[in-house]
């Protein structure tokens, strides 16, 4: 297996994510530590989302990109089901991460199942787990992908660049 900055390279969905790590001094080494870590990691979709001056001036600021991309970076092993039991996390930027999921305006069916067999149970709880785990936001940023695993910790994929509070872009 690789560490968190080979898996994220090998990805090719959060190029941008990647080179700003690699333009900031020691990133990459804490990275390629042994953790572990959890990052968020937007998708270039994301950044793209920012106009072209604030990518600018987020990549032209050193000081900035360096904020910006350790909010996304938690010490420690969360995977999704653990960010379930978590209201904030702690990021390396100092700042903490809001967690939480939005599972109530996900329409789960108007059905009501009936049954007391162990297997519709089962089948039942495993449904809505799923849809709990789909619906996790990051300070308001969905994660698309979950539990992308690296031997020093883990990636989640979410659609927006979280920005530290006092940080303007």
């Amino acid at each position: 297996m690789a560490n968190i900055i080979e898996t994220a390279r090998a990805e090719h969905a959060y190029n941008k994510y990647v080179k700003g790590l690699e333009s900031v001094a020691g990133l990459v080494d804490t990275l390629t530590g042994p953790g572990p870590f959890t990052i968020f990691v937007p998708t270039d979709a994301a950044f793209d989302s920012l106009s072209n001056d604030q990518q600018a001036n987020l990549f032209a600021d050193p000081g900035k990109l360096a904020r910006v991309l350790k909010y996304h970076i938690v010490p420690g092993y969360y995977t999704a089901d653990d960010l379930l039991d978590r209201l904030f996390l702690k990021t390396l930027e100092g700042q903490r991460l809001r967690v939480w999921s939005d599972v109530s305006e996900i329409p789960l069916g108007e059905e009501e199942i009936v049954g007391g067999g162990d297997a519709l149970s089962y089948i039942a709880s495993d449904t809505v787990t799923t849809s709990v785990r789909e619906s996790i936001k990051i300070n308001g940023g969905h994660v698309l992908q979950a539990n992308v695993i690296a031997d020093n910790g883990i990636i989640h994929v979410i659609d927006k660049v979280l920005v530290p509070q006092f940080t303007m872009l």
